[in-house]
Formats: structure tokens, C-alpha cells, sequence
């Protein structure tokens, strides 16, 4: 199935249908770093990943979920106190948000 939409700064997997009514899709953020929230350094060495599902606009009378990958990654600054920042998928989604922006 296409998407109708695109997901910025996103690269889509695949659309898996799970259920009659909902659709899940994955996808990851493209890019092969982040930046660090408190000082700002680039961190290229992945620590670990974990999934965000936050609820996007329906599709076709589906409801449809984001699986997202999100990464973390260490940051090697000395003088930050930080060891691991998420990257952040700030222009679709609120920090702990269930809804992207678009449909809340």
C-alpha cells in the first residue's frame, strides 16, 4: 500500500496492515547522527534503539500508527553531563507525545 503522505525527515519501511481498521507503519529517521541536546556535539555512535507509537491522521477509514525506531546515541563530550540523547523527531512529534502533530 502507498502513503499518501510524506513523514518529514523520515524514511518509510513498509505498510503493514495488523487488523481491519488500523494500519501500522514503519519507519526511521533518516540521518546517520544526532545532536545533543545539552551541548550541542554530533553523535555518531548508536547506543541503542527503541520504538515509538504515536497515532497518525487516518488512512482510507483506518486508524494508522507510526512504528518509529527511535536511536539513541552516546554523546563523548567531556565536558557534558550527558552519556546517551535520543535522537528527536521533533517536527512530527511533542516530546511523550501518543499523537503526532498533524492529527492533534
Amino acid at each position: 500500500m502507498h502513503i499518501p503522505f510524506a513523514i518529514p525527515g523520515c524514511r518509510i519501511e513498509r505498510v503493514v496492515e495488523q487488523d481491519p481498521d488500523r494500519l501500522v507503519v514503519p519507519m526511521r529517521r533518516r540521518g546517520a547522527s544526532g545532536r545533543c541536546p545539552d551541548c550541542g556535539g554530533t553523535g555518531r555512535s548508536v547506543h541503542s534503539r527503541y520504538h515509538r507509537h504515536p497515532a497518525d491522521l487516518p488512512l482510507s477509514a483506518s486508524r494508522t500508527v507510526l512504528r518509529i525506531e527511535v536511536r539513541r546515541f552516546s554523546c563523548f563530550n567531556p565536558s557534558c553531563h550527558r552519556r546517551t540523547f535520543a535522537e528527536s523527531p521533533s517536527e512530527l512529534l511533542s516530546r511523550r507525545a501518543r499523537r503526532t502533530r498533524r492529527l492533534a
